[in-house]
């Protein structure tokens, strides 16, 4: 994670993925040929159809969804796959978090009295993209931080 996308089929695979690598896909600008800029939009979606891409879905940094079609893009600046807890897009940031944290909180559920190593490696990698601290702060979730954190301790 953490590193530059150079396409729209780097791009449609990260998202196609996003579940198994965590993260998302932030640029630093984009500028539509109609002249409209946006700091750090995340993109959430790349439509296609053959090999060929037509329009690209993001959030603006103010919460508001565009689908532009791929011709309408005169600019795309410092396009990154990062964790969540780097993004620059305060509400992708937010709604990105809450996302993970229900999958979590979801996980856990599904998982009560039986925590295996798929599920420990699951919940590593949903805590290494949004953070430690996202977790502290949800009632449900303090049981899984001690027990992960005893995890840990019975490793070291």
């Amino acid at each position: 994670m953490n590193y530059d996308v150079h396409g729209f089929t780097d791009m449609h695979t990260l998202i196609t993925n996003e579940r198994k690598l965590g993260g998302a896909i932030e640029a630093n600008r984009i500028r539509l040929s109609t002249g409209e800029e946006f700091t750090y939009p995340v993109i959430t979606n790349v439509d296609y159809s053959g090999a060929t891409f037509y329009s690209i879905g993001f959030i603006s940094d103010e919460g508001e969804h565009y689908i532009v079609n791929v011709h309408d893009i005169s600019i795309m600046t410092s396009t990154r796959h990062c964790p969540i807890k780097e993004l620059k897009n305060s509400y992708c940031k937010k709604l990105k978090t809450k996302q993970r944290i229900d999958y979590l909180i979801r996980l856990c559920e599904v998982n009560e009295g039986s925590f295996t190593q798929i599920f420990w490696e699951e919940v590593q990698a949903i805590l290494d993209d949004i953070g430690m601290d996202a977790i502290e702060r949800e009632r449900e979730l303090k049981q899984l931080n001690k027990e992960f954190n005893s995890k840990i301790i019975k490793i070291a």
